[in-house]
């Protein structure tokens, strides 16, 4: 699990330097907090999605671990 977070945050920290914003991106514009909580927002269901399904996967191994060992 923690190799995992590891990779995921060299992963982040390799795109951030190119992952730059358009030269017309403006969060001056009515629209920017909107689209920005969107971004956020959508990036905030993955990751926990992602927790969910790792838990759940967890929790099914450990259910087969505990059968097999009785």
């Amino acid at each position: 699990m923690k190799k995992m977070i590891g990779i995921g945050s060299l992963m982040l920290l390799a795109i951030a330097n190119t992952a730059q914003a358009h030269p017309g991106h403006d969060h001056g514009d009515w629209t920017s907090p909107l689209t920005h909580g969107i971004l956020f927002a959508s990036i905030a269901a993955v990751i926990a999605t992602a927790c969910y399904v790792m838990n759940q996967a967890q929790q099914k191994h450990s259910r087969a671990k505990k059968k097999d060992d009785h």
